[in-house]
Order: structure tokens, then C-alpha cells, then sequence
């Protein structure tokens, strides 16, 4: 399995942050979501775009200690919406593999998570978490979903993309799955829960 982690949006509600480099328990929020996916699958590609020098420049360490698990690659067109950074990232996907595609403003995702994901594939088409009902990330996708992604226009959604395919929904109580800090107040709660 391979992960695509989606690194390009514009985070345009953070009031100016960059909030891939906010720190959180000492590192920034695209570092655990790296690391979990490194932990989690065999190969990761983060798709970058809005603020792509300052993400690369992050990731450099990391991109360092695994040169051949980690390839970088820029979505030239991030303005046209998070699907068209998916197939930038997809398209980079070894034909035949399983692949999860993940954000990277869920730092409480860990190994475990896809690991999770990945043990309950077999016969389904992909397998997507829920939390309270509010669908998650990762999505884990079967191999051949890679050429129906490329082939969708960029204006496309997952849940779209995951209609009338056979997927397993899985519930769970995990808010991990959830947990995407797009908004100030997402982050003061991430880092001050009480």
C-alpha cells in the first residue's frame, strides 16, 4: 500500500497561517501526518501547491532519512480544489498497488489507522472511515480506483468518486479519523483541550 498525503490547499481559514508548520507536541502538523503514513504504508507522496517551498523545506529531514519512501510533487493547479491534488498525487501511484489517500491536517492519525484500514480491504473496492457520522481520512483505495481517478475531471469530489463502488463504511468512535484543523479555533482545541 502507498499513501497520497494532500499538502497543497491555501488554508484560507487560518487567518494567514501556514497551518501544516503550526507545531504540535513539538513538531509541525505535517510532520505526524508524514511519519504516521511512513509508519503506515510503504511508500509516501505528498502533494504540495499553495506553500509548497515552505513544506519541502520542512520535509527536507525527513525526505533525507528516506530518499526512496518519500517524493515530493507539486500540483501546479492547487486552485482548482483538493481533487485536483489528489490526481497529481495518484497519478504518481505505482499502477497496480493499493493506496490510501490521506490529508495532512489530521495529526492524530497514526500507523495504526491504516493498518487498520488496510486489513479490512480484502472484497471491497475501498474502505472509508466515519466518526459521528462525518466521513474521515484516510480513504483507502483499491488499485484499480487509480485510472478512474485520473480519468474523472478535477472538479471531482471522493465522495463522488465513491458512489456506487462497493465500499466498506467503516464507524467508529475514533475521533482521530475527523480531526482536521482548518479553523484557529480547530487548533486552540488540538493544543489545549480542556
Amino acid at each position: 500500500m502507498e499513501t497520497v498525503l494532500l499538502a497543497a490547499g491555501t488554508a484560507t481559514r487560518m487567518g494567514g497561517a501556514i497551518k501544516l508548520l503550526l507545531p504540535y507536541e513539538g513538531e509541525a502538523l505535517i510532520i505526524h501526518a508524514l511519519k504516521a503514513a511512513l509508519e503506515g504504508s510503504e511508500s509516501v507522496i505528498v502533494v504540495t501547491g499553495a506553500h509548497n517551498r515552505e513544506i519541502e523545506t520542512a520535509l527536507g529531514p525527513l525526505c533525507q532519512t528516506f530518499p526512496t519512501r518519500i517524493r515530493l510533487v507539486r500540483n501546479g493547479h492547487y486552485e482548482e480544489g483538493q481533487f485536483s491534488s489528489t490526481q497529481c498525487g495518484v497519478e504518481r501511484v505505482t499502477p497496480g498497488k493499493d493506496f490510501a489517500i490521506a490529508v495532512a491536517d489530521l495529526p492524530l492519525i497514526t500507523a495504526r489507522h491504516y493498518h487498520q484500514l488496510e486489513a479490512l480491504l480484502d472484497g471491497y473496492e475501498a474502505v472509508r472511515p466515519y466518526c459521528q457520522g462525518i466521513p474521515g481520512h484516510p480513504v483507502l483505495c483499491a488499485a484499480f480506483l487509480r485510472d478512474i481517478i485520473l480519468a474523472l475531471p478535477p472538479t471531482s469530489t471522493m465522495r463522488g468518486l465513491l458512489l456506487g463502488k462497493k465500499v466498506l463504511c467503516l464507524e467508529s468512535a475514533d475521533v482521530a479519523w475527523k480531526t482536521d484543523i482548518d479553523t484557529p479555533e480547530a487548533y486552540r482545541q488540538l493544543v489545549n483541550p480542556c
